[in-house]
């Protein structure tokens, strides 16, 4: 055999840790390099933590000038002090949340170790498992609250865990920091995947006989230290803030989920009919089935499940419903399937195949469908030199002669990579409609020479971070009779969006771009007055950062 083969026989399990580093880290380096940060989500984010960096004001964030009540200031605080150690840079700034990403493949393998102490292969498996779910995959690059929380829900059960099997109160009481930790990142939903875990003890304690009143009476601590880490910034930011700030910390980011009226609001089915897109492409592999996951089973498998299915149940009565929102317990359903399946059960997988067929002939194909889909993009070109990386993956599946990896391996790692690439290959597209930081300077400098910038509709602060704006946007009220009252009186510059590029507003802006799919423009105030009122019948919308 060869030196090169027995590498790999050595030490199977290996492979699929050490692919599942690779695949973050090279995602992650696609995300970077290749796209910019994305509105509105995510230039929110990073511009809510701008103000905070600005202003020095690290109790009460704020949102182009006015309070920010809608999430908690930790992730604000990470990027408030890593741009104090080393600048505002943008890929400094790019790397911090998708860090959390692989943090949670180190904690998932942990986790998998406390769940099947006696199997190795669940502890090896189970953070590939993990970044293949498409929808945890997609997002392991963004700028996003709930890969960071999945951190803390994970840290919070392995302290609990080990509570359980040492009995010291250290643990018990270091979930709640950890617990604090994440009411600081995303508020009392925590508890959401806490609760449930506490409730199925039995499934997953060590020894079930042990479970006694102290034990429970350590969860109550753990639960009050939580409560004192999140009550520590919010009373004091409550007091700074006003009385509308604090009944929006204290109330609307718990009952206003659960409201109608919330923002995100879908049917009680949504998740439901979106897990197999989410766990994307396990429900489609034949290996899968193949392995008879179903069959047989121990406590911790019950466990898992049950605790996979106890949350998304809860999550679907909500009426507020978000894709991320279930990202915290995609771990211990990576931990069921790496412990459930058989690797030797999976060869060249059809739906596999599929896909990288689909990602070469969209990369090749580009010159057909872009200009379609991307409607409003100045710039169509595609990296289509891309599509090699799915070709070459397919040359490799369809390979029959012995590989020195593992199929399984190989199957998530082609899928996987091959999506990146799909998603460097659209780069110039992409940064042409959503990268706003030439906006944002065009805005800066306005205002650097005294100049007031407006914006008509809802504005998330898209343009904060990306211009470095010291002064916020003034907000037009939405009304058409008090928006022209303002344009036609108010001295300075306005942006607006519409969904076409009209002759009018073309030739008088001071600058002008494709975004998001519509063209957005900078004019001045009463040159944007008379051109809208000449043009009445124009399909005009009203500008929204939304």
């Amino acid at each position: 055999m060869s030196a090169r083969k027995q590498v790999f026989s050595i030490a199977p399990n290996i492979q699929y840790a050490v692919l599942a580093l690779m695949v973050a880290l090279f995602f992650i380096s696609v995300n970077v390099l290749f796209r910019p940060i994305f509105p509105i989500d995510e230039t929110r984010y990073v511009s809510v933590a701008w103000e905070m960096w600005l202003d020095n004001n690290w109790l009460v964030p704020h949102i182009n000038g006015a309070t920010y009540d809608h999430k908690p200031p930790f992730m604000f605080w990470l990027f408030s002090s890593i741009w104090a150690l080393f600048g505002t840079s943008e890929t400094v700034t790019r790397m911090v949340v998708p860090g959390f990403s692989l943090i949670n493949l180190y904690l998932v393998s942990k986790l998998a170790q406390k769940v099947y102490p006696d199997s190795p292969q669940a502890k090896w498996l189970s953070p590939l498992i993990l970044i293949s779910f498409l929808g945890w995959f997609l997002y392991s690059g963004m700028i996003m609250f709930d890969l960071m929380l999945t951190v803390f829900i994970q840290l919070a059960v392995i302290s609990v865990w080990k509570f359980a099997q040492t009995d010291r109160i250290f643990w018990a009481r270091l979930s709640g920091v950890f617990l604090g930790l994440g009411m600081l990142t995303k508020g009392p939903v925590v508890f959401v995947y806490f609760i449930p875990f506490i409730t199925l003890v039995r499934l997953w304690h060590p020894s079930p006989s042990r479970i006694n009143k102290a034990f429970f009476k350590a969860i109550v601590q753990s639960v009050f230290i939580a409560i004192a880490v999140i009550l520590a910034w919010a009373i004091p930011a409550a007091i700074a803030g006003g009385a509308e700030y604090a009944k929006a910390i204290f109330w609307g980011q718990s009952a206003g989920r659960i409201q109608d009226s919330f923002a995100h609001a879908r049917p009680i089915y949504w998740y439901v009919m979106l897990l197999p897109a989410l766990l994307f492409p396990w429900f489609f592999l034949t290996g899968f089935w193949r392995s008879r996951p179903w069959l047989g089973g121990e406590r911790s498998d019950t466990f898992c499940l049950a605790l996979f299915v106890i949350v998304v149940a809860i999550f679907s009565c909500f009426s507020g419903k978000q894709i991320h929102y279930l990202f915290p317990v995609f771990p211990f359903a990576a931990i069921w399937v790496a412990n459930r399946l058989s690797p030797e059960k999976f060869t060249t997988e059809p739906a596999v195949i599929a896909m990288l067929v689909f990602v070469a002939i969209a990369i090749l194909s580009s010159p057909l469908w872009v200009e379609k889909v991307f409607r409003s993009a100045q710039i169509t070109e595609v990296y289509q030199s891309w599509a090699l990386l799915p070709v070459a993956f397919m040359a490799l599946l369809l390979w029959k002669r012995p590989l020195p990896f593992e199929r399984l391996a190989l199957n998530l790692g082609a899928l996987m990579l091959s999506l990146s690439a799909l998603l460097a290959s659209l780069s110039p597209i992409l940064n042409n409609l959503y990268d706003v930081t030439d906006i944002g300077r065009h805005i800066h400098q306005l205002q650097a020479r005294g100049a007031s910038v407006s914006f008509v509709g809802k504005y998330h602060n898209t343009f904060g971070y990306a211009g470095r704006l010291e002064a916020p946007l003034i907000l037009i009220p939405g009304s058409k009779e008090q928006r022209d009252a303002f344009l036609s009186t108010e001295p300075g510059y306005t942006v607006w969006i519409q969904r076409k590029k009209t002759d009018p507003l073309a030739e008088y802006a001071v600058y002008m771009t494709p975004f998001r799919g519509k063209w957005l423009f900078i004019m001045d105030n009463q040159m944007l007055e008379k051109i809208l009122q000449e043009n009445q019948t124009n399909n005009l919308v009203v500008a929204e950062d939304s």
